[in-house]
């Protein structure tokens, strides 16, 4: 996919504000906003790119499927394991989340 198409398909689900667009966890699930982002303190890079966790004080660890809590995880899309599903123009991201 294409860059233009990724923005596209965001305005599709969730129109021309950006900041309202949310992203899915391939780790844990959890969805999240920019605006979460923006509010956790995350930097814009990592925006649908590592979970929300990695900002927030609680959080559980990635891959950890005893802890069955429903809270984001601390997964970074740019470590060893990478399971960002989306490429953009050879960059992987998150999914869209609902």
């Amino acid at each position: 996919m294409n860059k233009q198409q990724w923005i596209t398909q965001g305005e599709t689900l969730f129109g021309q504000n950006k900041m309202q667009w949310k992203f899915k966890c391939p780790c844990c699930g959890h969805s999240a906003t920019t605006e979460d982002y923006k509010k956790a303190g995350a930097p814009s890079s990592a925006v649908g790119f590592s979970c929300i966790g990695r900002w927030l004080e609680v959080h559980k660890e990635a891959f950890d499927d005893k802890d069955k809590r429903k809270i984001p995880c601390n997964y970074a899309g740019g470590g060893l394991i990478n399971l960002n599903p989306v490429d953009i123009d050879g960059c992987k991201v998150f999914e869209f989340g609902v």
